[in-house]
């Protein structure tokens, strides 16, 4: 389930539609199935959304999680799987988790606060809530804050400071003694020039992966929402003006036309933009060729230093799936990495070519 329909979901029952806790890692040691961000929504009939992981912790997480629906109260628990254990279910990690569990009650305010994080998310945003640990008077204590607004759940000038504290560009969840504060991240949007047989199953792949997909041909027979039902977004334009894909400094780009010439002329709109990622699909010399032309074009030497060509990991892809899984794993190996540098081979250091 995406964050958006568990958020969704999360407003729905706050409107009316009964009760529920939403649980959430807010803390990892260790190694442990489970993604640092993971949440898991239970109603009072048992209904779950969502998950952080599965098996025996989700089990426990779960027992809690009704509880939470029964009392109506916060909490925080500590859930660990040892070596004995994680044997038992044969797997080979351990560690402890810290879940946050906060009961989802019928109020129009926190309808109202998870509609916006749910949309605010959609739209490929960013929203940071924070909560206290406590509810003194059993009502919610929360904050949200997007880019343009503040919904609030309180009055308390603490969880103010805790959202004004909270590091910007953070996405794991910060567990206070008092209050717990979190990144609300919408999934990234991957842009695909191209809708050929490669670029349609970069499509599916992302948008598996958890992307946002907006993917233009400048061929209406290619570029067709029927044909690629993943894509958020598909566009026909030409080639020689893709204004209307708006890429943005956030955006993974892939470039994988028909055309080493369409290709080029794509890179020399899009790479000025200094999009997160930026990869061309093909091989070594036509990255060193495709450098040549853009910087013959003015392009901005940083601008071309970023264009990851040939894009992929080397898994000794062939097919248009293998292809596929080997650009979308060096999207998430972008997305995940601390680090702003692509681990492939740019064109700007590829050998000139006469």
């Amino acid at each position: 389930m995406s964050l958006v329909a568990l958020l969704n979901e999360c407003a729905r029952l706050a409107a009316g539609g009964g009760v529920g806790a939403l649980a959430s890692v807010v803390r990892r040691r260790g190694s442990l199935p489970m993604s640092a961000t993971a949440k898991l929504l239970v109603t009072a009939d048992g209904a779950r959304f969502g998950t952080i992981g599965g098996g025996c912790l989700e089990a426990e997480v779960m027992e809690r999680a009704l509880d939470v629906c029964e009392r109506r109260v916060p909490v925080c628990t500590e859930h660990s799987l040892n070596a004995e254990l994680a044997g038992d279910y044969g797997l080979t990690c351990g560690g402890t988790a810290d879940v946050f569990i906060e009961p989802i009650l019928p109020s129009a305010l926190m309808a109202e606060l998870y509609a916006e994080a749910a949309a605010v998310v959609a739209r490929g945003e960013r929203a940071v809530m924070v909560t206290a640990r406590a509810w003194p008077d059993g009502s919610p204590q929360k904050l949200l804050r997007t880019s343009s607004r503040e919904f609030g759940l309180s009055t308390d000038a603490r969880l103010r400071a805790e959202l004004d504290a909270f590091d910007s560009q953070r996405e794991v969840p910060l567990m206070g003694d008092d209050y717990v504060v979190e990144a609300l991240v919408g999934a990234p949007r991957v842009v695909v020039f191209g809708a050929g047989h490669v670029g349609a199953r970069i499509c599916e792949a992302a948008a598996f992966a958890g992307f946002r997909v907006t993917i233009i041909d400048d061929r209406a027979e290619f570029a067709d929402a029927q044909r690629l039902p993943s894509a958020e977004q598909v566009l026909v334009c030409d080639f020689g003006d893709v204004r209307a894909a708006a890429v943005a400094r956030s955006d993974y780009v892939v470039i994988c036309t028909r055309g080493h010439q369409h290709d080029a002329l794509i890179a020399a709109q899009v790479a000025p933009v200094m999009p997160r990622f930026i990869g061309m699909l093909g091989s070594r010399r036509k990255g060193a060729l495709t450098a040549k032309a853009l910087r013959g074009w003015d392009v901005p030497e940083a601008a071309i230093a970023r264009i990851v060509c040939p894009v992929g990991l080397d898994v000794g892809a062939d097919t248009p799936a293998e292809i596929a899984v080997s650009v979308v794993g060096q999207l998430i190996q972008m997305r995940r990495s601390t680090s702003k540098a692509a681990h492939a081979t740019v064109v700007g250091e590829a050998a000139d070519v006469t």
